[in-house]
């Protein structure tokens, strides 16, 4: 029992480590804010609706007539309109894809993310396959490598067989998240039902102790709930091995 306690503890630990996925949709020049100008300087609502699931169609409607009228009175006011309106639609956008929302920011896409929009708009996946063919091949070969190098230790040899787990847990780790991640369906990488878009993203770790692949951008309801999760766990854990001590030691005294 205290072992089970022990290990949720720590696999909730590891669940929290993990790091959120980097949304292009948060940026001002991702295709969400991007479609959002092209709709309002169109007065076409339209234009930007497939970006939020139906069910919030009426909230985004009312936020970009709102928007429309607010434009009118000056450019100022068109400025803090228009800003109102993007961050109200990608916080939707993200609620919609079960991902929390910190704010707009002002950066690029990531490089990954702009080449898979390049791809699209190019009709041609050949450079995007290329950046994921040597990304893959050039991490692969640096995990293997240091697994390799470490794996002929001499059997009894612990700081030797503690230096081979450091390199294997994360080259198994980071192989199976690979493989989940080309495998997965729609459903498992984490596109909401009604097919509005949504980015899957798996992790590799850093250290052998968060190699557990996540998928992105979905879920924020138990992310929030992690934090009580492990105390409640750690807690249990505490209070269940303090009870074995306190018999183990009246037993003793027996």
């Amino acid at each position: 029992m205290i072992r089970a306690a022990t290990i949720i503890a720590s696999l909730l630990g590891i669940l929290m480590l993990t790091r959120p996925a980097f949304a292009h949709c948060d940026t001002t020049r991702g295709p969400v804010v991007t479609a959002a100008r092209e709709a309002l300087d169109a007065n076409d609502a339209n234009l930007v609706l497939h970006w939020v699931r139906p069910e919030d169609e009426v909230v985004v409607r009312s936020a970009f007539d709102h928007t429309i009228k607010v434009r009118a009175l000056g450019p100022d006011a068109k400025e803090l309109a228009d800003r109102y309106f993007f961050e109200t639609l990608v916080r939707i956008h993200r609620a919609g894809e079960g991902a929390p929302y910190t704010g707009l920011t002002e950066g690029e896409p990531e490089p990954i993310i702009a080449a898979t929009d390049r791809a699209l708009e190019r009709g041609s996946a050949q450079e995007l396959e290329q950046q994921l063919v040597s990304t893959v091949q050039a991490k692969l070969a640096e995990r293997f490598t240091a697994a390799q190098a470490a794996k002929d230790f001499h059997a009894g040899d612990v700081a030797g067989g503690r230096a081979f787990v450091a390199a294997y847990v994360p080259l198994t780790h980071w192989v199976e998240g690979v493989f989940t991640a080309a495998n997965a369906g729609e459903h498992d990488a984490g596109a909401p039902h009604d097919g509005s878009a949504a980015h899957a993203v798996v992790h590799s770790p850093s250290d052998h102790g968060s190699g557990t692949p996540t998928t992105g951008e979905h879920g924020s309801a138990t992310r929030q709930a992690l934090p009580w999760m492990v105390s409640g766990s750690l807690a249990l854990a505490v209070l269940v091995q303090g009870a074995f001590l306190v018999l183990r030691k009246r037993h003793a005294t027996a």
